[in-house]
């Protein structure tokens, strides 16, 4: 199954993401950071999770591919996918 949006650039860019709000929330309130970072755990796992449930364990190809052009005067791309030796990984993050 593919999805409609970036799934894994999300599951990069979540945990940073849920970083920074922690170092804009700081010290002033210790309630907050514990909800900032509970939130951004159990997303990164809900993401993770649907991840691994829509992950076909038939084919050896790359899965949930992500390719866009990046720096075109050096034709780079960024590329993202998913094989079988990621897939574990991935769950344990």
């Amino acid at each position: 199954m593919q999805f409609d949006w970036p799934i894994l650039s999300v599951l990069i860019w979540l945990p940073i993401l849920g970083g920074v709000l922690m170092l804009l929330v700081g010290d002033r309130g210790v309630a907050l950071g514990r909800w900032v970072a509970l939130l951004t755990t159990a997303a990164t796992f809900g993401i993770s999770t649907l991840l691994w449930t829509n992950f076909d364990t038939t084919t050896a190809q790359m899965q949930f591919v992500e390719e866009r052009e990046w720096i075109t005067q050096f034709n780079s791309w960024y590329s993202l996918g998913v094989d079988g030796i990621a897939m574990p990984l991935i769950l344990l993050t």
